[in-house]
């Protein structure tokens, strides 16, 4: 089981984290859940992690899981560059504890955006970066963008409109894109801590970091040989199919990343992570890791 903490931040929202201790670590890596999930979600990866010399660190995004207070309320992102500056504070954190073990950043979806985002300012932090459901750039972000600030114009952030959670792929009451693995659906559907759906407030802040990953000159690729790996599954709509792939993979190029390699499991969804052959995932990351640590 792992050891809980609780992170202060510049508001009354701590970070709930969990962190996975290991015998003889010989490095660390920093996971970042996906869209309307939670921390426990990966605990089983992060126990295999932690069983093959790693310790694993996972957080709560605020407005997610335990990382709630009346300034951050459950299932509100209010700021994307807080989300981003989370994921430095539980950097540092673990850090201190650890100072000379090399670390490595983890996203998953929503996760994959943020880690991303993450080294505009700190990939000199980083010994290497594996991201999952790995999300493309949407052309039509600008104009979901428009749409939903032009919402939130008359009404509260906590308001939703399934009309905008459909465009953006998550449509309320629809998980069959998630996995194949009928378990992790059933889970999903029965787990009080998934939302099924995010207030338009969440859909913009998300779509925000969509646009960003194109703003190229907002990054500084202070490390351009960071080694970045992006696996997904040939059957995840998230990924932009192969012309997606390929746009993520030349956007990192452009900027300045020279060490990008992209794979595809066949018959896997977007949650190539709860699908019933994640082991093999489990496996072609830590193979990863061990190669860049």
């Amino acid at each position: 089981m792992p050891n809980d903490y609780k992170l202060p931040t510049e508001n009354h929202t701590q970070l709930a984290v969990a962190v996975f201790p290991a015998n003889q670590p010989k490095g660390i890596i920093q996971l970042i859940h996906g869209a309307l999930e939670h921390k426990e979600r990966y605990y089983e990866f992060a126990q295999f992690l932690s069983e093959h010399g790693y310790i694993a660190v996972i957080s709560d995004n605020r407005g997610h899981g335990q990382s709630i207070s009346d300034d951050d309320p459950f299932g509100i992102m209010r700021s994307l560059p807080q989300l981003i500056h989370d994921q430095f504070l539980i950097t540092q954190f673990i850090k201190a504890q650890h100072p000379n073990l090399p670390i490595s950043l983890f996203g998953h979806s929503f996760g994959s955006i943020l880690a991303r985002l993450y080294l505009q300012h700190h990939d000199v932090e980083l010994d290497a970066v594996a991201l999952t459901g790995t999300t493309n750039y949407i052309p039509v972000v600008p104009l979901g963008l428009f749409i939903g600030w032009a919402f939130l114009k008359g009404h509260s952030e906590s308001a939703k409109w399934s009309l905008l959670s459909k465009i953006s792929g998550l449509t309320p009451g629809d998980h069959a894109w998630l996995s194949y693995d009928q378990e992790n659906i059933r889970r999903v559907t029965e787990d009080p801590l998934m939302m099924d759906e995010y207030p338009v407030k969440s859909l913009v802040t998300l779509w925000q970091g969509d646009f960003l990953l194109k703003r190229i000159r907002k990054f500084e690729c202070a490390n351009p040989q960071l080694p970045i790996l992006s696996l997904v599954g040939t059957d995840d709509k998230f990924s932009g199919g192969r012309k997606g792939l390929a746009d993520t993979i030349l956007t990192l190029h452009k900027i300045g990343y020279q060490n990008v390699v992209s794979l595809q499991e066949p018959h896997m969804k977007h949650e190539v992570l709860q699908e019933t052959n994640r082991i093999l995932v489990f496996e072609r990351l830590l193979k990863f890791f061990d190669t860049h640590h």
